[in-house]
């Protein structure tokens, strides 16, 4: 059989030449990249593109929490530019012959569909295997093939095997290079131009920029679905780019001069790390208007020392001359972006840092004109010390050393604490208002946000959706920029233990810190029972009363409130209806608002569909007596909706595990509060890791809906998987798999990507 197949192959390629854009990476992004992309990949596979590929796998996994030394990085398409430095940073080729028998990528794919009972107990990230050769694997099929691939799904079909086989079997030969759109080639020229001048003032504002911009995937309106990064390059980048490979994109880049590129994406969009982000000639003139359009000088003395750890991994030293209006509007401008940042990030499970925040909360913003920062610089001075960030020690932070360098972030946190409640009186002596909340300048959608937490990971949505959450989170500028240079600039996932322990300390820190500020608006005598709320247990409260005491109880808020026990309800509302416009706050959540009214005009506005009203009745519902369902569902599904027409409507289902607190790294299961538990149901795509697909008809939801609210056991709950959930081994599990990215694709082109499938329920 051998020999015929290989002989097949061989005629094969002399009749034609496969076209691997159009015949191969199709195939990797509808049956590989679901765990086979971003750092998560198994063996750090990663199939996005031929160069990744080529690249192989490696037997070390980039998420190991409990490392004591951290190890070189080795991010895809970024740390190694030749298959050589691929193989000296200790991956092998999984291309390993063309004879097929020997082939370890071709080994590794599955032939035998699967039946519920031939489906693995460990998930993806338990299961891993790195063989880097063929006769361990072989070896290893003769133990089980629970191993091959796709891992506990259907099979590749007969004709894709083929596919692949031929490729494999002619060398794997890779596409051309692709050039990028003739379409966006002016303003590629022109963004670079504006990066790469010369001036002090220029490169500072640039190395700001490309700061908060590394991560995006940058767009061009010709061509919204072609991508670009900015990366830092050894050459000039029409002399072809020559990315300079840091481990932070704050670190020295070790050269004089090097230049700001902008470096086409030719790979496949993943979900779980796309952050869209718009180029524009309106964008240009918007940070030429930020940045230059008041007077200010670089203190060329400090510019010196402002790569040195001490100051790049603060931007409050770094970019100290920049006028802090400037830094502020400009995070402000691209909210959703920045938040995303560290919401998504590079590095696919954030579990430590994601575990130190709620379920679901609302984001909101101090107004330029009321940030302690933009008003006074003096005060910028003497807070920008106190504002020491973890990656100012860097990535291999001695174990020894954890618990004295705890100490000292608790000790300049609270001094800038202390240091800005005093700023804050004097800036506002009667309290905070509505007014000092920025309103988007009546036009910016960015001003009101929604984190919605996954587990381990999370999503950033305009608007407020869910209902009214635990707790809201309210931002100025020193907490925004602080967040971004905890969790996205200067964190390192290939770090050691202490420096992942000391960045999730410190976001600890943050969130009280937001939370402590949406207090602050709130009526003094209301702020300790919130507060209350969201941290229970023994060892929160001392936490509370000893690690972080609120330091104001007594001024007051010049926000009006009715009855000061419903004061956080009243508080949103007056935010909704009363303070931010109506393409400001975007539309009302009518599925899942239970606890925050509607106005009767504003009720109006949302005849809801017949899906979506069905899903009204079991969204935002808590357990009550034996009715437990939202216990049972996963951390989030797709509920996939078939009209009578064949169009089908798609819904994000979220369950919000409620937390006696979020105060510890550790023992989080311990600290659930399930009787708590809600469902958060949108219409439309906001989970990058399903757990679970359900399909249903459109004339059959009231019973899936009716099925649902019976639920009070395990067992109920099996029952409605039965009938309506789609299985890792049912036969139509791709159909609908494919379904899902392509209906993301058509409703949103620019914002999709592949989903994930390593959460995908087991059983």
């Amino acid at each position: 059989m051998k020999i015929i197949f290989t002989l097949l192959s061989l005629c094969s390629s002399l009749v034609f030449a496969q076209d691997y854009r159009k015949e191969i990476q199709p195939i990797f992004d509808n049956r590989c990249i679901a765990c086979h992309s971003c750092l998560n990949g198994p063996c750090q596979v990663n199939l996005q593109n031929y160069d990744n590929f080529s690249r192989g796998a490696h037997h070390k996994n980039v998420y190991e929490g409990t490392r004591i030394d951290s190890v070189p990085p080795t991010r895809p398409g970024i740390d190694g530019k030749t298959l050589i430095d691929w193989r000296k940073l200790g991956f092998f080729d999984t291309n390993t012959s063309r004879d097929l028998d020997e082939n370890l990528f071709y080994l590794f794919l599955g032939t035998k569909p699967l039946t519920q009972r031939d489906l693995p107990l460990n998930t993806v990230e338990e299961s891993v295997a790195c063989i880097d050769n063929t006769k361990n694997l072989k070896a290893l099929f003769a133990e089980s093939l629970n191993i091959k691939m796709p891992y506990a799904l259907q099979p590749i079909t007969e004709k894709e095997r083929m596919t692949l086989g031929t490729w494999l079997a002619n060398g794997a030969p890779g596409p051309k290079t692709l050039s990028p759109p003739k379409e966006t080639q002016s303003q590629v020229r022109e963004w670079e131009n504006f990066f790469n001048q010369k001036s002090e003032k220029e490169k500072l504002v640039s190395r700001y920029l490309y700061e908060h911009l590394f991560l995006a995937h940058i767009y061009f309106p010709e061509k919204p679905t072609d991508f670009y990064r900015l990366v830092r390059s050894e050459t000039k980048c029409d002399k072809g780019i020559s990315e300079i490979a840091t481990r932070r994109a704050n670190d020295t880049p070790g050269m004089k001069e090097f230049f700001y590129c902008l470096k086409h994406q030719d790979l496949t969009i993943v979900a779980k790390t796309h952050m869209p982000f718009s180029f524009t000639p309106k964008v240009m003139e918007r940070f030429k208007q930020l940045f230059f359009s008041t007077k200010w000088e670089v203190n060329k003395k400090a510019e010196e020392e402002k790569y040195t750890s001490e100051a790049a991994e603060n931007p409050f030293i770094a970019f100290f001359d920049i006028p802090v209006k400037a830094r502020y509007q400009f995070l402000l401008d691209n909210a959703h972006y920045i938040i995303s940042t560290f919401i998504k990030g590079p590095v696919c499970n954030g579990s430590n840092a994601v575990n130190s925040i709620q379920e679901q909360f609302y984001v909101m913003f101090i107004s330029p004109e009321s940030d302690n920062m933009v008003l006074s610089k003096e005060f910028e001075a003497k807070a920008r010390d106190l504002l020491i960030l973890p990656g100012v020690w860097g990535s291999d932070i001695k174990l020894a050393d954890t618990w004295g360098l705890t100490k000292k972030i608790v000790e300049h946190r609270e001094g800038y604490r202390n240091l800005r409640a005093l700023e804050t009186k004097k800036n506002h002596p009667h309290g905070y208002a509505l007014s000092d909340l920025w309103d988007g300048d009546g036009q910016n959608s960015n001003a009101a946000l929604t984190v919605l937490r996954h587990n381990d990971n999370a999503v950033v949505i305009k608007g407020f959706k869910g209902d009214l959450p635990k707790t809201l989170f309210f931002l100025d500028y020193a907490l925004m920029e602080r967040l971004v240079y905890n969790l996205v600039v200067n964190f390192d996932v290939y770090g050691n233990i202490s420096h992942q322990m000391l960045t999730r300390i410190y976001m600890d820190l943050i969130r009280m810190e937001a939370e402590e500020m949406f207090l602050s608006f709130l009526p003094p005598q209301s702020r300790m029972s919130y507060r209350k709320e969201w941290y229970k247990g023994f060892l929160a409260e001392a936490k509370l009363k000893y690690v972080f005491p609120l330091l104001d109880t007594k001024t007051p808020t010049q926000v009006k409130y009715k009855n000061p026990k419903h004061a956080k309800s009243e508080f949103v509302e007056q935010v909704l209806y009363g303070y931010l416009k109506d393409n400001v706050k975007g539309p009302a959540d009518f599925i899942n608002w239970k606890n925050v009214r509607l106005p009767l005009e504003e009720a109006k506005k949302g005849p809801l569909t017949p899906a979506a009203s069905h899903l009204r009745d079991i969204s935002a519902v808590k357990p009550k007596g034996k009715f437990r369902f939202p216990t049972f569902f996963p951390e989030d599904a797709y509920l996939v909706v078939t009209k009578e027409n064949k169009e089908v409507e798609v819904f994000t289902v979220m369950k919000n595990r409620e937390h006696e607190n979020i105060s510890w790294i550790l023992g989080e299961s311990l600290r659930l509060a399930p009787k708590e538990d809600t469902l958060t149901i949108l219409a439309g795509f906001y989970s990058y890791y399903p757990n679970l697909f359900f399909k249903v008809k459109e004339t059959d939801l009231v019973n899936f809906k009716n099925q649902v609210l019976k639920i009070s056991n395990i067992n109920d709950y099996k029952e409605l998987k039965k009938k309506y959930a789609v299985s890792r081994v049912a036969p139509d599990f791709w159909e609908t798999y494919d379904l899902l990215n392509a209906v993301y694709r058509k409703d949103f082109p620019i914002e999709a990507g592949h989903l994930d499938l390593t959460r995908y329920v087991m059983e």
